[in-house]
């Protein structure tokens, strides 16, 4: 291969040096540039490197702050692979027809400046298309196409190799759905295509939010010790096995755009402290955070955490009414433990298996002498959608495993393990009684409402000996005891207002993040209701309430020996 051949080898399968030798780009203050990848860009190339190292398609949701240049490298890759390879169609779509205009824009003038040796012969360019091919058919027979997110079908029909789309977020809400549906399909499973979604954040709810953090693998982009720019990645077991896509958060500070050098950061406070602390902020960053607050965002923090997020969570949350302390709910987060071993229940054995996506998440394996309480809200069980049981037909059961202290002054009753999945009622009774049992017969609370009186059944039925119970007065006749939590608007407000309490005195004992999750979107409404906001989730948030607020109520008892039989007495 001589120096012309490689060079024109590099310029076709690397987007980083293609860009700033072929495509140009218009600055801020007008001028015509080359266009190099900055910090951001580069990294994103890093990810889709390693995606494709790990056999999987590309497939992106990128979370962003304003002004990073994510939209900038996107349409820059896309007339990349459609000029650099025959018959290959790429489209974007974005939320409004200005917005369309100037990314579409942008196209055009990379198609306008790239030097002639590289420069595909055009069939046609217009507002909605450029072409390349010749007359006779005999070009690449490739295109780029525009479309604006205001009708259900754009797609139809067509094939797509490369498919942008743009502030997905802000789709209008009666179309996102369908729209999706129709250009989805029209992209192949075939390792050359790629799919990116790329917005900025607008509240806890809608199609881009629950993709994004219903995705199997996740980039977490952050600014290390050294001050460089890097990504970790993990996987989100919550989310379906077969889920291929990657959710990519980008937070504001990783943007070497975003500082203001030679100042001085005057009396700090707390939450820039902790910016510090937990991200690595140096003053210069914290100065253009006070700049950008007061005259980008008219002085309204919710808004800059919305526009320049410091972590994906936060992005969609800070203008919701959670009924937690949302900062402190999202520092907690950042300390949250991972489980030190996942297990799947045989259910016609009750063996414990160890397996990678175990629905049993254990940050304490069962302690002899220790005793232990297992909260759990009960769903329906049904599985719908492409991401089963998120903001489609079902909710997830929950089982909190909580930790009985010697006393209930003082002392800390932690979580030390939680089953969260999509089971039938029934099932999750008999889980409930090899659960329980696994745990020194810990005391068993499930809720009572609705299905919950299905799994309650199973567990008389399998005679599991320490169910909680309440006693209910109804005059003239004697109380009744009826088995298990009763959930009303007065008991609800008791439990939540208990849970609130604990977060806010430091005495949780909440390990998991998810739970942490839960509580960002766990809000109150105008009529009084607590629930979960729009179409996400509280039951971890309904299992731990009820288990927190229950263990009070229950006597601590003796283990049992063999010659010592376990007390079947009810207690309110």
């Amino acid at each position: 291969m001589n120096e012309i051949e490689r060079l024109e080898h590099e310029l076709c399968n690397d987007f980083a040096i293609y860009a700033p030798a072929c495509l140009r780009i218009q600055s801020i203050d007008g001028r015509l540039l080359a266009f190099s990848l900055n910090e951001i860009q580069r990294l994103l190339e890093r990810i889709i490197y390693d995606i494709r190292e790990r056999g999987r398609l590309v497939r992106m949701l990128i979370l962003k702050a304003r002004r990073e240049g994510v939209s900038t490298w996107v349409a820059g890759r896309f007339y990349w692979k459609t000029t650099t390879h025959f018959n290959r169609y790429g489209v974007l779509i974005t939320h409004e027809q200005e917005a369309t205009e100037f990314i579409f824009n942008m196209t055009r003038r990379f198609h306008r400046h790239v030097p002639g040796d590289f420069k595909p012969a055009q069939l046609h360019n217009n507002s909605k298309e450029i072409e390349f091919n010749r007359a006779a058919g005999l070009g690449l027979d490739g295109a780029l196409r525009v479309g604006t997110a205001g009708k259900t079908d754009f797609g139809s029909g067509q094939l797509i190799h490369y498919l942008h789309l743009s502030e997905v977020a802000k789709w209008p809400a009666h179309t996102t759905s369908e729209l999706l549906t129709s250009l989805l399909q029209c992209v192949p499973d075939e390792p050359e295509t790629e799919i990116i979604f790329e917005s900025t954040a607008r509240g806890p709810a809608g199609e881009f939010y629950e993709r994004f953090f219903s995705a199997r693998y996740v980039y977490e982009i952050y600014r290390d010790t050294d001050g460089m720019a890097r990504f970790k990645g993990r996987i989100n077991h919550a989310a379906g096995v077969n889920n291929v896509y990657s959710a990519v958060f980008i937070p504001w500070f990783v943007f070497d755009g975003y500082r203001i050098d030679g100042g001085q950061l005057i009396d700090p406070d707390d939450e820039e402290a902790s910016l510090a602390a937990l991200c690595g902020v140096d003053d210069a960053q914290l100065l253009w955070r006070r700049m950008a607050i007061e005259n980008r965002c008219g002085g309204n923090l919710l808004t800059f955490k919305q526009e320049y997020p410091s972590n994906a969570t936060e992005a969609f949350v800070t203008t919701s009414a959670s009924v937690f302390n949302t900062q402190k709910i999202l520092g907690l987060m950042t300390t949250a433990k991972e489980p030190v071993q996942r297990y799947e229940c045989e259910l016609s054995t009750g063996l414990f298996l160890v397996q990678t996506e175990g629905r049993l998440r254990v940050w304490e394996e069962p302690v002899a002498g220790k005793q232990y309480l297992i909260s759990a809200d009960v769903s329906e069980g049904l599985q719908g959608g492409e991401y089963p049981g998120v903001g489609k037909n079902g909710d997830y059961s929950c089982a909190e495993v909580i930790e009985r202290p010697a006393s209930t002054q003082g002392m800390v009753a932690r979580q030390v393990a939680e089953w969260h999945g999509l089971i039938e009622p029934d099932l999750f009774g008999v889980l409930l009684v090899h659960l329980g049992r696994h745990y020194n017969t810990a005391w068993l609370v499930p809720e009572r409402n609705n299905h919950g009186l299905t799994t309650i059944t199973k567990l008389v039925e399998l005679n599991y000996p320490r169910i909680y119970a309440e006693m209910i007065l109804t005059p003239p006749v004697k109380p009744r005891k009826r088995l298990g939590w009763l959930t009303t608007k007065t008991s609800k407000e008791l439990i939540i207002n208990n849970l609130i309490a604990e977060i806010r005195d430091d005495c949780h004992g909440i390990a998991g993040r998810e739970v942490w999750q839960e509580m960002l979107t766990f809000i109150r409404t105008e009529s009084g209701q607590y629930r979960a906001q729009n179409a996400m989730h509280d039951d971890r948030v309904m299992a731990m309430a009820i288990g927190k607020f229950v263990r009070s109520k229950l006597p601590h008892m003796t283990l049992p020996t063999a010659s010592q039989p376990i007390s079947t007495e009810a207690w309110t």
